[in-house]
């Protein structure tokens, strides 16, 4: 993608398993006003972890902590949405790892994490991925929070990254 990018040369990319599809063409330019919603991603049986702690409040170190068990113990965290007194985080072990946790690996977590906070670990859950104008941001997830509502679907966590994507 580099050189292309470098180059000004445009990449489409396709759609695998609908080759007919016309796929996405990637450019250095790019009318943004028209465009809201680029792309939607679901990632399924992900494992949620909510940890919760009012020590954390005003504290440094807290999340530093929070890392080095992981760190320690190999997993590596996907998603991270942080308040004054909470950190919640998602693992994916279909993307990080060549083979799923087992729950003896995932007790390990819960039980290094409850020597500093309250855990709550949440199973088989996934997350969607919205990629659009970070411009129209709140126009995205206002549909997106009325379709989830309409289906019945409760929001869990929310994290936005600071990326013009």
């Amino acid at each position: 993608m580099r050189p292309a990018r470098e180059g000004g040369i445009p990449v489409r990319v396709k759609n695998s398993y609908n080759r007919h599809a016309p796929g996405t063409v990637i450019t250095k330019t790019r009318d943004m006003r028209k465009s809201i919603l680029t792309s939607i991603v679901l990632k399924s049986n992900i494992t949620m972890l909510d940890i919760v702690s009012t020590r954390m409040l005003g504290q440094y170190g807290f999340l530093a902590k929070v890392f080095s068990i992981f760190e320690d113990l190999g997993i590596s965290v996907d998603s991270v949405a942080t308040s004054e007194v909470s950190i919640s985080l998602t693992l994916d072990p279909s993307k990080l790892w060549s083979r799923e946790l087992i729950q003896q690996e995932l007790d390990h977590v819960v039980e290094e994490l409850e020597k500093i906070a309250v855990v709550h670990l949440l199973q088989h859950r996934s997350i969607i991925s919205l990629i659009g104008n970070v411009q129209r941001s709140s126009l995205i997830l206002e549909k997106a929070f009325n379709v989830l509502r309409r289906n019945g679907v409760n929001v869990q966590m929310i994290s936005q990254g600071a990326s013009k994507v």
